[in-house]
């Protein structure tokens, strides 16, 4: 932990609102898979999407996007056992487990990151700036979230959009070498 984390979340615990709670409850809830009406409402979601891809796309790619998750997951979960960084304590929510990275920011960077990858050229440039814009900020809300929640410190997070970005580009990398 540095100081820019104390920092921040000293920042956060003192301009909370019920409003902004609200709402960065709202946004993490569609990353939330920590009881089961969450991970229900994940796997409906990604489910959707999957789908989405495959009419819009082909096939390939859907299990490119469904496979990127799958692993995602996985290295989350032996990372925090690796790493077994505590939460901040005063947290709005209980958040259980290990700190670092960030589940919610990984999989919300590595969910919207393939998106991006996916439909890069199925949109006019306009349509690409737009797309790329919402599934951005989708990322840093996300991420945001997480930190205004209390529940992570802002070095989780990072780490988490680093660790997604990193996942994506290994994922994108197999896939074009076996395409």
């Amino acid at each position: 932990m540095n100081s820019l984390d104390i920092f921040i979340q000293n920042y956060f615990s003192t301009v909370r609102t019920p409003f902004t709670t609200e709402f960065a409850y709202i946004v993490s809830r569609f990353f939330d898979v920590t009881d089961w009406e969450g991970a229900i409402a994940f796997i409906a979601m990604v489910f959707c999407i999957f789908v989405l891809i495959y009419l819009f796309r082909n096939k390939k790619y859907s299990f490119l996007f469904l496979f990127t998750l799958f692993c995602g997951a996985i290295i989350i979960y032996f990372l925090k056992m690796l790493f077994g960084v505590a939460r901040p304590l005063d947290g709005v929510i209980i958040a259980f487990g290990q700190s670092f990275p960030s589940y919610h920011a990984t999989m919300a960077t590595m969910f919207f990151a393939m998106l991006m990858y996916i439909f890069d050229d199925h949109f006019n440039s306009l349509g690409r700036i737009i797309f790329n814009l919402a599934c951005v900020v989708g990322i840093f809300l996300v991420a945001i979230s997480r930190v205004y929640l209390g529940v992570h410190w802002l070095s989780d997070v990072i780490g988490g959009i680093v660790l997604g970005v990193l996942i994506c580009f290994m994922a994108t990398k197999v896939f074009k070498y076996f395409k």
